[in-house]
């Protein structure tokens, strides 16, 4: 394995090819010091090698288990591959290959942009042009560098290109961190003016804006994170689909054409542009990419995957379809169905699946035929006389049946499944990569970092009027007046509820629980896998073992409190 501290790295570049929506991205082995990083192809492709580890968390089981797994909105399902993170049980420790895989590849990412924004100091490249890959390099180091201190807390700094052995490493406090984030998203702020067009996942002005304003709220600085997401809002084109289900359609999944959104990961319907990893790299630690069960050789997008059940394995006349392969790695959970009134609020039916069809599989033991309702799971409460009626017709089964009174599934193989990452348009029912692009930032997010900052801020009436602009936009024709809240509504719970209903399963919610300080009461209260394990330092992830090994200065670098 290729450890951060002992930096045996050559560096991985990817050379650029123009394509219209995305950045076609092949995989190249050099030393840094080779001369192609001094011409204007070598350094394009530098700063392309910067963006793919992008790929290696968003769309990515890995990256979906570390940031929606163990928290109020999911359980561990039927086959999930990394338990331990839904139950914070002994199993999370400083071993775990998934968090190995990640500490590692971080720091490969950071070492790419640090490489790239020394060599575009000189690069033969126009003026604008070298301006404008500056800062999207310095946006993506302070993007993986707010990763790596969010999930580790006091990380090891260096902005410096990193070339041989490196046997020590210092744990630089948080709010060094962030000073050296804020000052990166600056420089890109400052270099990206006036690129405001989507282009193929690169990184625009409002991108950074966006993304800094996400970084304010994290540091409470909430009159700041206020005014510019609600610049982001305003003086940019971004603008509401009529019907919440049109952001999650695949006629919508190119991230630049889709209205909502902000800044993407890019994915293609050409695997092999999505490989994000090269042969070579998978090829020596293919042990450890397979117990990490993190991403897969043929790249893609693979949350599709995740969130869904068998619904082959119930007998109820529906075989493995384009509509979806179910993994059911992670299972919805009792109280994230409860958060929707789905009778006001479009998002209910726009992000989860309760019915399937019959497709005309032979194996059926219920009298559905082809096209009629052959599974019906719900988050309502069905009468004994409804369920009478149709037991025989097809599967049925209610959140009484899906789960116990203490939200603790029944089986947890069988869930009401979110279904806003399914992709139809695969060639084949078991292919596993979708070209879905992965959604970074949407406009939804502005809306909620400007109502709680604003809130926070003690602005309370601006801080309504936020959060009902959104809510008004996600309302079913004719509810909304119902959808709106009034002052009184207004506190970090309800905000919280709120980007669960807006945001889940876009790999942020361990992300919020811990900004506002709600993980472990959230997981003590709504999470049955883990009410009873997690603990005050499970805020922070165990540092890998291997790291610690490898270091010489081990007093300097300690393991995270609470973990062996």
């Amino acid at each position: 394995m290729k450890r951060f501290f002992l930096f045996y790295i050559a560096l991985i570049c990817l050379t650029f090819v123009s394509c219209r929506d995305f950045l076609t991205e092949t995989n190249y082995s050099g030393l840094s010091d080779n001369p192609f990083y001094n011409s204007e192809v070598g350094v394009e492709a530098l700063v392309n090698s910067c963006y793919t580890p992008t790929r290696l968390w968003y769309g990515k089981e890995g990256g979906a288990t570390l940031t929606e797994l163990g928290t109020d909105l999911f359980l561990k399902g039927g086959d999930c591959k990394h338990p331990q993170f839904s139950m914070y049980n002994m199993d999370l420790n400083s071993q775990d290959p998934l968090l190995q895989v990640y500490w590692s590849k971080f720091y490969e990412a950071i070492n790419y942009c640090n490489t790239a924004l020394e060599r575009l100091k000189t690069a033969p490249l126009d003026e604008e042009v070298r301006k404008r890959r500056i800062g999207e390099v310095a946006f993506l180091r302070a993007f993986y560098y707010w990763h790596l201190t969010e999930i580790w807390g006091p990380v090891h700094l260096t902005t410096t290109p990193s070339e041989g052995v490196q046997t020590e490493a210092y744990r630089t406090p948080v709010e060094d961190i962030y000073k050296q984030i804020f000052s990166d998203l600056d420089l890109a702020i400052t270099n990206l003016a006036g690129y405001v067009t989507p282009d193929g996942g690169r990184v625009t002005l409002p991108a950074a804006e966006a993304f800094k304003a996400r970084m304010l709220l994290t540091r409470k600085q909430y009159a700041e994170a206020a005014k510019l997401a609600e610049h982001v809002i305003t003086d940019y084109n971004f603008k509401f689909f009529d019907d919440y289900a049109s952001v999650w359609d695949m006629a919508n999944s190119e991230g630049s054409t889709n209205s909502e959104v902000i800044w993407y990961v890019n994915y293609s319907s050409d695997q092999l542009l999505n490989r994000d990893i090269s042969e070579e790299d998978y090829s020596a630690n293919n042990s450890l990419y397979t117990n990490a069960n993190c991403f897969y050789t043929e790249g893609g997008n693979n949350l599709h995957l995740m969130f869904c059940y068998r619904y082959d394995l119930l007998g109820a006349g529906v075989s493995i379809d384009l509509n979806g392969v179910g993994y059911q790695r992670y299972a919805t959970s009792k109280h994230l169905l409860e958060l929707y009134n789905e009778d006001i609020d479009q998002r209910y039916d726009g992000t989860f699946r309760e019915v399937i069809y019959n497709n005309g599989s032979s194996d059926n033991k219920y009298t559905s035929q082809q096209g009629d309702t052959a599974i019906y799971f719900t988050k309502k409460h069905l009468s004994k006389e409804f369920a009478d009626r149709v037991r025989t017709k097809y599967c049925m089964k209610d959140i009484d049946s899906l789960y116990n009174d203490d939200g603790s599934l029944r089986d947890n193989r069988w869930f009401v499944e979110m279904h806003k990452h399914a992709d139809h348009t695969r060639a084949e029912a078991m292919e596993r990569a979708s070209k879905r692009d992965a959604f970074v930032l949407r406009l939804s997010e502005m809306y909620l970092i400007a109502a709680e900052a604003e809130m926070m801020n003690n602005n309370i009436s601006t801080a309504v009027q936020w959060m009902n602009d959104l809510r008004v936009q996600r309302a079913k024709p004719g509810h909304e007046e119902e959808m709106k809240i009034t002052a009184a509504d207004m506190n970090i719970d309800f905000i919280l509820d709120e980007r669960a209903r807006e945001l889940v399963g876009e790999q942020l919610r361990w992300f919020d629980l811990k900004r506002t300080g709600k993980l472990v009461e959230y997981v003590r209260k709504w999470n049955t896998d883990a009410k009873d394990n997690i603990q005050d330092y499970h805020v922070l992830r165990p540092i890998p073992q291997v790291q610690l090994d490898a270091i010489t200065n081990k007093g300097d670098f300690l393991q995270n409190e609470g973990y062996k």
